[in-house]
């Protein structure tokens, strides 16, 4: 993230897109999978899953989200520099998916309108899009004033029918306009950051379905949060950004965390590790340690694995603790509000995280928001911002109204479109892009339907 001449870069505004029909995880759904409902919703956290219809992908949906944010802001062509889009979900194995957006908004703003607009796509599991807004407030920051760019966040979370992460499911786009002295969230030009190579969740060439390892997956979720987060303080502290008082952490001057998303649930898991690792050296800790005993350490173990049974049985009860639960629920749990009613939206769901607390009206001019992304495989990003003093003046987005009007759709619809087996849309298309036909080449024919 990045600043120039003292004008701060960041988040001017953002649009979300969510397919029109859902799946109830509670309904017919958990019954056929023999699923004790209260483990979706109170377990994982999962209401409600977006099921993108026959005509929708990654690009329609991109395209959708961008054209919102336009409208929303009075925005043309000529005003948008750059492009740039995450995904996991790309539709083709070499042309970026942004030129096919780019000739979908086309068909709406006029032809060779955005002929003018770079546009590339960062593919790095979930983390993707985060690495695009870092690459274009960059841009932004030595650019000429009055250019702007959009990152777009934008997939289908699929997983095989049947399989154990079929419940978290989702999709979804989530459009963010960058540029300098932003309305929302100006960004602080640092950033603490962890890569690994790991095979916790990975889509060989050629497969729609990811391979997902899920213990492992989680444990190197928080793995590289933690270190990122470790990363992020070193440089706050060292910079100056944020001064520590007697007896106080980062998180005490975080109003705000916001994490990855895959399923509600994991950002508690998440919270509850950074927070572990802040307190620990702090007198709270006394308190922590009254409660539920003392914190298990490697070196009073002979076996690795009883020491991380252990550990992670220390965990649970430092996640019903008082100090964290109170925690918890001022500075994370709004975030997730929208996730359960969408499900993994892959690299958009750290941003619907920022949208449910601008849904909710829980974002304060001054208030510094702290976002921990994460892309299997794996890399983590923490950076934060401060929310500006126009942000409360954003118009609403009415996005837990949509959300509440989308058509429920049966297991056996739900199936059908999973496995591409309904070639007819369930809603026909009306006033949206739609993936009209692909050719006998492979490529991919879009439209607008009026």
């Amino acid at each position: 993230m990045n600043e120039c001449s003292g004008h701060p870069v960041g988040i001017d505004d953002l649009s979300v897109y969510v397919p029109k029909l859902c799946l109830s995880a509670t309904g017919e759904f958990a019954t056929s999978r023999k699923i004790d409902p209260a483990k979706l919703v109170k377990g994982i956290g999962i209401e409600r899953m977006a099921i993108p219809d026959a005509h929708e992908d990654a690009a329609t949906m991109a395209a959708m989200s961008i054209k919102d944010l336009m409208e929303r802001n009075d925005l043309k062509p000529n005003q948008i520099g750059k492009i740039y889009i995450g995904t996991e979900s790309g539709v083709d194995e070499a042309k970026a998916i942004g030129t096919y957006v780019l000739g979908m908004l086309e068909e709406v703003y006029g032809q060779g309108s955005f002929e003018e607009c770079a546009t590339v796509e960062f593919k790095s599991a979930c983390i993707g899009a985060t690495y695009a807004l870092e690459n274009l407030c960059n841009w932004t920051a030595l650019t000429e004033d009055g250019n702007m760019g959009i990152v777009v966040a934008s997939d289908i979370a699929k997983y095989g029918l049947n399989t154990p992460g079929e419940y978290t499911q989702g999709a979804g786009s989530v459009s963010l306009l960058i540029k300098k002295r932003p309305r929302l969230l100006a960004l602080a030009g640092l950033s603490g950051s962890f890569t690994k190579d790991e095979n916790d969740f990975f889509r060989p060439l050629g497969s729609n379905i990811a391979v997902v390892n899920g213990k492992k997956s989680n444990l190197c979720y928080l793995m590289a949060v933690q270190r990122a987060f470790a990363s992020y303080q070193r440089k706050a502290l060292r910079g100056d950004a944020i001064k520590l008082e007697n007896d106080s952490c980062i998180t005490d001057y975080i109003s705000h965390l916001l994490f990855h998303i895959p399923y509600p649930r994991m950002a508690e898991y998440a919270s509850a590790s950074i927070f572990r690792q802040e307190w620990r050296c702090l007198p709270r800790w006394k308190e922590i340690e009254a409660e539920i005993g003392e914190e298990p350490r490697p070196e009073t173990f002979g076996d690795i694995d009883e020491y991380l049974a252990a550990d992670a049985a220390f965990g649970k009860k430092f996640s019903k603790t008082r100090l964290f639960q109170d925690a918890f629920n001022a500075k994370v749990k709004d975030s997730t509000t929208i996730s359960r009613q969408v499900g993994n939206v892959y690299t958009g769901s750290l941003y619907l995280g920022l949208a449910s607390l601008m849904e909710l009206h829980r974002l304060i001019p001054g208030d510094r928001i702290c976002l921990n992304s994460y892309g299997s495989g794996c890399s983590a990003m923490v950076f934060s911002g401060i929310v500006q003093l126009d942000a409360e003046n954003l118009p609403s987005r009415n996005i837990l109204k949509l959300l509440n009007e989308r058509k429920e759709i049966s297991l056996r619809d739900y199936e059908l479109l999973h496995e591409g087996k309904r070639v007819e849309s369930i809603q026909d298309p009306h006033h949206e892009f739609a993936l009209e036909r692909i050719d006998e080449e492979g490529y991919r024919h879009y439209e607008f339907m009026k």
